[in-house]
């Protein structure tokens, strides 16, 4: 993390109880949960004029031994949250609003053509 953010939250997955509900070690589930967390949170931040940026190259163990991860956890990925240095760009402004309608197209069936 080249900036300093004021917080990070650390997002870990529990691999032993993953494999105790059944997933095998190389299951994309967890993966799934540990990004849909991190999405939920960098929203949630955004909705309260909080900067988040999620930083996945750093050392797991590293992170694991500074944090005291219990055993069997595996730190995934990191959110740095903070505000703007000052000084720094400022925040993207004055585009139109986006809708869902702009991040959608309807392509109907062969049939319909």
């Amino acid at each position: 993390m080249l900036q300093h953010p004021a917080a990070a939250i650390t997002i870990c997955t529990d691999r032993r109880l993953a494999a105790e509900y059944g997933f095998p070690p190389d299951a994309a589930g967890p993966d799934v949960d540990v990004g849909t967390a991190a999405a939920t949170l960098m929203l949630a931040a955004h909705a309260l004029n909080i900067g988040a940026g999620p930083v996945t190259s750093f050392s797991r163990a590293a992170v694991g031994v500074v944090l005291r991860v219990p055993d069997g956890w595996c730190p995934e990925l990191v959110v740095r949250l903070g505000h703007p240095a000052h000084g720094g760009p400022a925040p993207l402004r004055g585009r139109p609003r986006t809708t869902w309608r702009d991040l959608t197209t309807w392509v109907p069936p062969e049939a319909e053509r």
